[in-house]
């Protein structure tokens, strides 16, 4: 999904800050040399010096020094002392309004120079379909076999479905960007001074949910009267699956999650929001609706607006990411000092059900040019990065940062300054790397986190970063979100937009939108689900899921 960003940027900034920076110097990986080939094309240095050429989308927010630029900084020179590599850039834009799609299409179409590598964001997911079906850039499978680093591909095993958006007839065309798993991944925050005062217990079905709720609203234990509680703080402005305030968990109860593609009892991928399950969920948020569990404006919150009334002390349950204590959550107690907010799991459905929409392992995909001269190079570079940068072990050459005096510096004594104390100021230059955030193993930081939430002391860099950056009750939360591992669900269907959904998809989803508001507002009967079902089907519904289905058939093996 694309909707993570406003508020999440603001923590992502955090949680990066430290993490993600991490690079130095040093050998390549010795699983390298095993790869190289007969010709010995692949080298840990190159000498002559090998060019990789590349093109930029700058963010808005990242900065420079010392009369750097994204063409040429510590990053780059580091590249051509450390591997023999000149990082070439064809062009480079600040990346507002969508310019560098804009301009990457513009350079695609006119015929102008492209460049041998490029990493698209999962922001231009659609970017990222089109350059590959027009034919410049290579099946990357082969390389990546030969090529990746035994860390590399460990990695990438981790989740074999990252791939999945980047297959042609069997073909691998470009190589996943991995992130860390479950980033988005959702637990319910609730204000655990509350459930106290009440002698509650924290609920665990959906029948012990209510009576928390009804009990948050009308024996408010902070005195508030009943109109100024929202018991359950969820908004669908944007979608009923999204990543904070989501209220899709609430149709898992009920055995599916909409507005994503998920995998039926036969293998087939069904649309979660046609399901039996939504006629349930949409029945039960009516009735919390209409008891003032849910606020009023529901459909017009967007993601931060339903974190507004959790940091003003009104609101008692939050769903969110496991990091939310870190962001928005430390300040309620500015507002309501005595707030205290905990994890707890998704409640289950009648039948022992729960469910809820799991998060994406990549964050873009790098392509390579079928005219780059020494694609082994690539491979060197980024080899590397994940060798030892991903998750450097403890005491490490990366044991202090990425470039000091950029995302690190030492005083006197050489201890680790303040990042705010950085002299000429603190850079995130992992955004100079090649490749956006240099490196992510997807489970070390969950692993990071379980071992700090079991009471170990922090020793590797991540675990450090974590320590230090999260929010304090992040390690806990964390082993919240993994008692219920098999609970999450990823969007099953990540290839490219179909040809009915270039057509119909933005209708399908405006009738499914209303259709929804009007039976949670009371405009409409329950039953009037079935005759939604029915319209979506019969207006597209039933072309985009065949073509959905065609798709995943393709890339099965």
């Amino acid at each position: 999904m694309g909707i993570k960003k406003t508020a999440a940027v603001l923590l992502t900034t955090v949680l990066t800050a430290a993490t993600l920076a991490a690079c130095g110097g040093g050998a390549g990986s010795s699983s390298n040399s095993a790869s190289a080939t007969t010709e010995n094309a692949y080298k840990e240095k190159y000498d002559p010096p090998v060019t990789i050429s590349t093109v930029w989308g700058i963010d808005p927010s990242l900065k420079f020094k010392n009369g750097e630029s994204a063409e040429n900084n510590v990053a780059t020179k580091w590249a051509k002392d450390k591997f023999g590599i000149d990082i070439k850039s064809l062009w480079s834009v600040t990346d507002t309004n969508g310019a560098f799609a804009t301009k990457m299409r513009l350079s695609m179409s006119s015929g102008q120079d492209m460049p041998d590598v490029v990493t698209i964001g999962d922001t231009d997911a659609q970017l990222a379909q089109d350059l590959i079906d027009s034919g410049i850039y290579s099946e990357v499978g082969p390389l990546f076999d030969k090529y990746a680093s035994d860390t590399w591909k460990a990695a990438m095993a981790e989740d074999p479905n990252v791939w999945n958006p980047y297959i042609r007839e069997g073909k691998k065309m470009g190589i996943p960007v991995l992130d860390y798993a479950y980033n988005h991944d959702y637990v319910l925050w609730i204000r655990q001074d509350w459930l106290d005062k009440l002698n509650m217990k924290a609920p665990t079905t959906m029948d012990e949910l209510e009576k928390v709720m009804d009990a948050f609203k009308t024996k408010n234990p902070d005195g508030l009267s009943a109109d100024k509680v929202i018991p359950l703080s969820i908004g669908f402005k944007n979608s009923m699956n999204t990543w904070m305030g989501d209220p899709s968990w609430i149709f898992g109860a009920y055995g599916t999650l909409p507005q994503q593609w998920n995998k039926a009892a036969d293998g087939t991928l069904q649309y979660g929001s046609i399901q039996p399950g939504m006629k349930q969920g949409l029945s039960k948020i009516k009735e919390w609706f209409d008891k003032g569990y849910i606020p009023k404006e529901a459909a017009l919150w967007d993601e931060n607006k339903t974190s507004e009334p959790a940091v003003a002390g009104t609101a008692g349950i939050l769903p969110g990411p496991y990091w939310m204590s870190g962001w928005p959550l430390q300040d309620t107690v500015k507002n309501a000092p005595g707030a205290v907010w905990k994890p707890i799991a998704i409640p289950a459905g009648p039948d022992g059900k729960a469910m809820r929409h799991g998060t994406a392992t990549t964050n873009g995909v790098t392509l390579i040019n079928k005219n780059m001269k020494n694609p082994e190079a690539f491979f060197t570079y980024q080899n590397y990065m994940f060798d030892h940068l991903a998750n450097p072990k403890a005491d490490s050459e990366f044991d202090n940062g990425l470039f000091k005096g950029y995302d690190y510096d030492l005083d006197a004594s050489g201890k680790v300054m303040p990042i705010d104390k950085i002299p000429g100021g603190y850079v995130n230059s992992v955004r100079y790397l090649l490749v956006r955030d240099g490196a992510r193993i997807p489970n070390a930081q969950m692993d990071a986190l379980l071992k700090l939430a079991d009471g170990a002391k922090p020793e590797t860099r991540l675990e450090r970063d974590i320590a230090n950056n999260y929010g304090p009750l992040t390690p806990e939360a964390a082993k919240v979100l993994m008692s219920q591992k098999d609970s999450s669900y990823p969007n099953m269907f990540t290839g490219p937009t179909t040809q009915s959904m270039k057509t119909k998809m933005d209708y399908l989803n405006k009738i499914e939108s209303q259709a929804f508001n009007e039976i949670i507002y009371g405009k409409s009967p329950v039953d009037s689900f079935d005759t939604f079902v029915q319209t979506w089907k019969s207006s597209g519904g039933d072309d985009v899921t065949k073509e959905v289905n065609d798709w995943y058939s393709s890339i099965q093996k």
